[in-house]
């Protein structure tokens, strides 16, 4: 374990010397994200300017839930969004072979080989959106919610993960999977709602087969003292499901792995 640990400090910090010799990129990739993040803002308030409430949300919960969102998103696009899109090109140019050969395990390696620290420094802004929000509401959180909050969070980030690499990994068997990559930016949009606005089939859909539900609901859920206990548990009992399975799918894709030079 000591051996990753030290091992994603120094690719951590390569990408971080990397990432500092463009710092002009850096800035503006800070400026898009909080660009997108206020116009989700202005949606949140325009809607509002019309209701006082939907499906039993008030305006600033739903700022939670849009804050919420953000910060998973953006930890998940700095430690692994890149990487899944690198690793399709890998497979289909058979140009796997350096990391195979390591001695570490290649799923590892190619899931954490590169870092975005933009998208690292845009979640602090939905952070300071979440504390805002929660400040508007008068709800006080305790150090047992912050912790479940931080842990609901990396298990959101972990079903992200699990749910791009499954798509990634499907070029071992088709060749050619950007197509399939676009479905991640088209399940992320169910994310951004609470769960009550869809119908039982599709609310139902999306707590198991594709559990956007889970990835932004359940954490912001906890913050205003809308999610059940018995939930919880199943959170976390789906998140390590779906990890399992991108190990299984993995090691049946390497077997189907044709390197350049074969």
């Amino acid at each position: 374990m000591g051996r990753y640990i030290r091992l994603t400090g120094l690719m951590m910090k390569n990408c971080l010397i990397r990432e500092m010799q463009f710092k002009a990129n850096f800035l503006v990739r800070l400026l898009t994200e909080f660009m997108w993040l206020g116009m989700q803002f202005i949606y949140i308030g325009v809607i509002y300017g019309q209701t006082n409430s939907i499906v039993g949300w008030s305006m600033w919960q739903m700022v939670v839930l849009a804050g919420t969102n953000h910060v998973i998103t953006q930890l998940f696009e700095a430690l692994f969004y890149d990487n899944c899109i690198r690793l399709t090109d890998q497979i289909r140019q058979g140009d796997m072979d350096f990391n195979l050969i390591k001695p570490i395990n290649t799923q590892f390696l190619v899931s954490l080989r590169y870092t975005d620290y933009s998208s690292i420094a845009n979640s602090t802004i939905g952070l300071g959106v979440i504390l805002f929000a929660l400040n508007k509401l008068s709800v006080t959180v305790g150090w047992g919610d912050a912790f479940l909050f931080a842990a609901l969070v990396v298990n959101s980030v972990l079903i992200y993960y699990a749910m791009l690499f499954t798509l990634s990994i499907w070029t071992f068997w088709i060749g050619r999977s950007n197509n399939l990559m676009e479905l991640y930016w088209q399940f992320g949009q169910f994310s951004r709602y609470p769960g009550d606005i869809y119908p039982w089939l599709v609310r139902a859909m999306l707590k198991t087969v594709i559990p956007m539900l889970i990835v932004s609901n359940f954490p912001a859920e906890v913050l205003i003292n809308k999610l059940e206990g018995g939930w919880i548990f199943y959170g976390f009992a789906l998140g390590v499901s779906f990890l399992a399975f991108t190990v299984w799918l993995w090691q049946k894709g390497l077997r189907r792995y044709r390197s350049a030079s074969s």
